[in-house]
């Protein structure tokens, strides 16, 4: 008996007993369809996580800050110095250039910080401007809606993001009527010292707006940049008009500089690779430095949901473990109904191990339609979900995805290939039941 030849014989005996079949079949479409949708609702739930995550600020980023305790003896520093010996790492140029060279790093971004305060026409604000490198900006994917990025070419440019422009108050104003319009792209801007007693009308340094940031929906939209060297300069005009040396809140003036202190305020890092996050997150955590990165609360969030699939999974397995016993009983059944059958097939010579393909091709078949019917089932319940539950129960963080329910392709595939396995192991019994069938008995009996 060629492969043809079983083929149409177990589709002939599966078209037999047409209800048993479709009764049988349906316990693999609800097993299979329990499976998928329950991994559906996990998945989906952790990709608007990824998806609300992205929204705070990018996954690539690392965040370094300072660490004020010491790095254990033993621990690498930048510089000439070597092991850290008890010293605590500062943020400095030696150190960016470490980072920079860590595998996978794209860039490393410095930020220096100086509070201030900013007046346009008699409107004001405070502000705690961000000195970065304005060249590694493209890394760092600064989406501009107006102007353009801080060249150097004018003095003292500023980059505003979207919301800035809503911080502004009239400090003579006694009735709150919302953000004022102050339009940053023509507006006189003076920059202020953060102490600076804006009810005399102080002196300030004339700054002037480049671009304005697009919307981010993160820390960005209230976020004003500079070039880091027109800062320092900024930094040092203030600190003057500050009358205290100390730069209003930011340190500078013509002190001379402390060269155990922090140079910047905080390293931003980009890393190529989503992957790589947590290795490189670690390697500047060995350093003595801080690092944070959202990708913490991500992989916190992957544990919770990797935990929650496997539950609803395992509550969808019982049911498709239902369904191979109903398998397994369906082709027992078959046995008894196709004796003599059997035995008919034994005495003209069939192999023993045909006969097994047969019976396990008739319960692989099972498992494959039920499967196939049971992913139509799933993306049916995913599309209902999808459309109707978001609405009814007022998840409105499906809409950022597509819904709460996704079903990715790989979860497909593999549902109709274990599928398919569950029907062959469940006519594993069956099928080595037919071959130890006696043919002499089995023609005698009927």
């Amino acid at each position: 008996m060629n492969s043809a030849d079983l083929i149409s014989m177990g589709m002939k005996n599966l078209l037999r007993r047409k209800t048993r079949t479709i009764l049988t079949v349906l316990g693999v479409v609800i097993g299979t369809a329990s499976i998928v949708v329950m991994m559906s609702l996990g998945i989906g739930m952790n990709r608007n996580f990824e998806e609300q995550l992205k929204n705070m600020g990018s996954l690539n980023i690392i965040d370094v800050s300072p660490n004020w305790g010491y790095v254990e003896p033993g621990m690498p520093a930048p510089g000439p110095g070597g092991p850290g010996g008890g010293e605590a790492l500062k943020l400095n140029d030696e150190t960016v250039a470490l980072i920079e060279g860590l595998p996978g790093v794209d860039a490393v971004m410095p930020i220096m910080y100086q509070s201030m305060q900013l007046n346009a026409g008699r409107y004001f604000t405070y502000l705690n401007l961000n000195g970065i490198d304005m060249s590694k900006a493209d890394f760092f994917d600064f989406q501009l809606a107006e102007g353009s990025l801080p060249d150097g070419s004018g003095k003292y440019e500023l980059l505003f993001g979207s919301g800035v422009k809503d911080s502004f108050y009239d400090p003579k104003s006694r009735v709150y009527t919302g953000p004022p319009q102050v339009d940053l792209m023509t507006v006189r801007l003076l920059a202020l010292p953060d102490n600076a007693d804006i009810t005399q009308r102080p002196r300030g340094v004339k700054v002037q707006t480049a671009g304005l940031l697009a919307q981010s929906n993160n820390e960005r939209d209230w976020t004003v940049y500079m070039d880091i060297a027109q800062l320092t300069k900024l930094k040092e005009e203030l600190a003057r008009m500050s009358g205290n040396n100390g730069g209003g809140g930011g340190g500078g003036g013509r002190v001379r500089p402390d060269p155990n202190a922090d140079k910047y305020g905080q390293l931003k890092v980009k890393v190529n690779d989503l992957n790589k996050i947590q290795e490189v997150q670690q390697q500047i955590k060995d350093m003595g430095l801080q690092a944070w990165s959202l990708s913490d609360i991500l992989e916190s969030m992957k544990q919770t949901t990797a935990g929650i699939r496997a539950v609803l999974g395992g509550i969808g397995a019982v049911s498709l473990f239902v369904a191979a016993l109903g398998i397994t009983n369906t082709m027992v059944m078959s046995i008894y109904e196709r004796t003599r059958e059997i035995g008919v097939m034994k005495v003209l010579g069939a192999e023993l191990p045909v006969i097994k393909r047969l019976f396990l091709f008739e319960a692989g078949m099972i498992g494959f339609f039920g499967g196939l019917l049971g992913l139509v089932l799933s993306y049916s319940i995913s599309w209902l979900v999808n459309s109707v539950g978001v609405s009814l129960f007022n998840i409105g963080w499906g809409e950022t995805t597509g819904g709460i329910s996704f079903i990715p392709l790989w979860l497909s595939g593999a549902a109709l290939i274990f599928a398919t396995v569950v029907g062959i192991a469940a006519g594993f019994y069956p099928a080595l039941r037919a071959m130890k069938l006696s043919a002499l008995e089995a023609i005698r009996n009927e």
